[in-house]
């Protein structure tokens, strides 16, 4: 019998299997990365969201018209940190386009923009130039902000009462932060003397006043009045201070403007004390709706609704504060709540209210906005980057300047190696509790139980 013919069929079998095993999986390998070329998933882990564009930045990204192009210098070490900014910003929108070029090898190109640095460029968009310093998130997003609005708004700073100043270099009482943020929002920033004004200028977006300590004079709160009702739009962040003036003409828009301190003993953040309160926005508001944080208010006072119907409450204080009417015994720390006199929680700390003007003949009334808050330091620059501060103050802003694609949480750049963590008191014993108390004493009792079961077995 004649077996070779068997074997010869084996074999060729054989051979064809593996031939079509090889196949099947370098076709999946290829199916495989194929797709993975198309959509591509990153997950980023890095504690600080190194490789995570904000939501705001994605926003903006979303609403370019045409395309936008960039061409950056780079040297040659810090080519590849600079492609991945620049990368980011590409996978978010495929209108974003860029051109990295060794500095030393293109002089006369870089000549040719008028681009004298490493890691500066050029960004273009609708025939539009704009000069870029650096290679950054928040740096790419005021080039591309410059680039596409097409008119820089105006927000005005109250001085001359003891407000935070926009230029001061104390952490405690500076808005300095805050005034390079709205500039990178595309906002021109300046000061006013309300006192030695005529009348708010009319291109003002925005008129802030922030943690005044002296009142206000009665022309000037008639100039506030006038701006308001010619649709004016005015954030007024008022501390602790007795400003009666202020406090008869905010009682006359519904707005209680109380003489009390918040007080929270149980929400306050670790490290902070009780006049330092963990604040709730409303997050079906606008200013809110896009925030993922609370923020806080040190030295807060209420701010009371008058007219549930006329004023919106922004923000309220947690569960377990209250209003402490007694400020004495806030001063001498022998506080109590006082059902008969303190107001118990949620408190509000910021409320809305429109403000109508007289109409022009023939066109709808002019209506103002004003917004107030029992607090003005949580946007200094000691207290900027806690929770959600920066966002609530910035959208405020934005919400009243009618920037409605800048209301989002914001990127947290800034050169910290590690994402900050936060904790409440009662985390912080919960913390403490079950990990200093219970898990060693579950292993002592563990232990025992062991060694006694093993006597036992004896």
């Amino acid at each position: 019998m004649n077996i070779l013919p068997f074997f010869r069929k084996q074999a060729l079998a054989h051979w064809i299997e593996l031939s079509l095993m090889v196949f099947f999986v370098a076709g999946s390998l290829v199916l495989t990365n194929y797709i993975a070329l198309r959509h591509t998933v990153r997950i980023d882990l890095t504690p600080e969201k190194r490789y995570t564009l904000s939501e705001q930045t994605v926003q903006v990204l979303e609403k370019l018209a045409g395309p936008l192009r960039i061409t950056v210098f780079y040297r040659q070490q810090e080519k590849q940190e600079l492609k991945d900014v620049l990368e980011l910003f590409s996978r978010a929108s495929d209108k974003f386009t860029y051109e990295l070029l060794d500095l030393e090898k293109n002089p006369a190109r870089a000549e040719a923009l008028n681009v004298k640095g490493y890691g500066a460029g050029l960004m273009e968009y609708d025939g539009r130039r704009e000069k870029m310093f650096s290679v950054s998130e928040d740096g790419l997003l005021t080039a591309i902000l410059k680039l596409t609005e097409k008119t820089e708004k105006t927000v005005r700073f109250v001085k001359g009462h003891g407000e935070k100043d926009i230029n001061s270099t104390d952490a405690k009482n500076s808005y300095s932060i805050i005034y390079k943020a709205l500039q990178a929002e595309n906002y021109r920033v300046e000061e006013l003397l309300l006192m030695q004004a005529q009348t708010v200028p009319p291109d003002t977006q925005a008129l802030i006043v922030a943690g005044p300590e002296k009142d206000f004079l009665p022309r000037e709160i008639e100039m506030l009045d006038a701006y308001l009702k010619n649709g004016g739009r005015v954030l007024m962040l008022c501390d602790p201070f007795p400003l009666p003036a202020l406090e008869n003409y905010l009682k006359g828009k519904q707005i209680q403007l109380a003489r009390d301190y918040l007080i929270d003993t149980q929400s306050k953040l670790m490290a902070f004390d009780h006049l330092t309160p963990i604040i709730i926005p409303d997050k079906r508001h606008p200013i809110a709706r896009n925030m993922n944080e609370a923020i806080i208010f040190p030295v807060c006072r209420s701010v009371m609704p008058l007219d549930q119907l006329a004023v919106e409450v922004l923000a309220l204080s947690g569960p377990e504060s209250w209003a402490e009417t007694d400020t004495q015994s806030v001063r001498t720390n022998t506080l109590t709540f006082n059902p008969d006199q303190d107001i118990r929680g949620p408190v509000p700390v910021a409320v809305i209210t429109r403000v109508d003007g007289s109409p022009a003949e023939g066109e709808a009334p002019p209506q103002g906005l004003l917004i107030v808050m029992g607090n003005s330091a949580f946007a200094t620059n000691h207290y900027l980057n806690i929770l959600g501060n920066k966002d609530f103050f910035l959208n405020t802003v934005n919400w009243l300047a009618e920037k409605s694609g800048m209301l989002s949480a914001r990127s947290k750049s800034g050169g910290v190696p590690i994402s900050m963590f936060f904790l409440t008191e009662m985390q912080s014993k919960l913390v403490f509790w079950s990990a200093v108390v219970v898990e060693p004493s579950l292993v002592l009792l563990i232990g025992i139980i062991v060694v006694a079961w093993r006597r036992f077995k004896r």
